[in-house]
């Protein structure tokens, strides 16, 4: 019988030790994936996404394609002043001489 009962215990162990391992690895990755807007923010687009029968979510990603869209693929180059006031982007320029 108590060979029995240490079975099941030890079970429930690694059941709960897995489950808890599932739990914190969705966490993570929900972590990674998150955005915060301030309270004005988010409750300005909760009014239009319930207008639109959305959710802010959908509206979020929206916007943020519309951006990615629209973002100039080339970086724009860093002026002289930048550069005397950062002696560091001196060094990114020259790295990128070197690519």
């Amino acid at each position: 019988m108590n060979n029995y009962k240490s079975f099941i215990q030890n079970q429930i162990k690694k059941v709960t030790s897995s489950a808890s391992g599932l739990i914190s690895s969705k966490s993570e990755e929900q972590e990674g994936g998150t955005i915060e807007l301030n309270s004005q923010s988010y409750v300005e687009l909760k009014a239009i996404a319930d207008k639109q029968h959305t959710t802010v979510q959908t509206i979020v990603n929206g916007i943020i394609v519309q951006y990615l869209a629209s973002a100039p693929n080339e970086l724009i180059p860093f002026s002289v002043d930048q550069k005397e006031d950062n002696p560091l982007l001196y060094l990114d320029g020259i790295c990128k001489l070197k690519d």
